[in-house]
């Protein structure tokens, strides 16, 4: 998005989700991340999404195209719309030749329908549990979760 710049989130939620793989721990400030060693990683940030958390398909895989174009290893995706044949196609382009794991958020409907970019075949597809480890309330939970974590 041109008139969007891309270190703005305006919704909040994607510096949340950065925040959750990145936050340097051990400094006694915040939070400690899943990998709290900032040498073992480098982040790409892809901006998909408007700061109101609305988007297209198309600026969705443009985004994901600049993270494998950057050389990324791991793309995550915290979104969810419909399913797109050009997106399914790409995603298992990325998978398969560029050997890029993308994980996508299940979805937050509560119920077993399929959201994407979570339920393509070639996207590894997380879930929410809550703070007891049990299913959370509004997560997607269906046959394409692979795993569960926080949220």
């Amino acid at each position: 998005y041109e008139d969007e710049c891309w270190s703005n989130d305006g919704n909040g939620h994607g510096t949340h989700c950065a925040g959750t793989i990145g936050a340097i721990g051990g400094n006694d400030k915040g939070v400690t991340s899943v990998n709290p060693d900032p040498t073992k990683f480098s982040f790409y940030i892809g901006k998909g999404l408007k700061d109101s958390g609305s988007g297209w398909n198309s600026e969705i895989l443009e985004a994901v195209q600049k993270c494998v174009d950057a050389q990324a290893n791991i793309i995550s995706m915290s979104l969810g719309g419909g399913y797109t044949y050009t997106a399914k196609e790409q995603f298992k382009e990325h998978y398969e030749d560029d050997g890029v794991l993308i994980i996508a958020a299940a979805g937050n409907d509560a119920g077993s329908s399929h959201n994407y970019p979570a339920s393509y075949k070639h996207v590894m597809s997380v879930a929410a549990v809550d703070i007891n480890k049990n299913k959370a309330s509004f997560s997607q939970f269906n046959n394409q979760v692979e795993i569960a974590a926080p949220g």
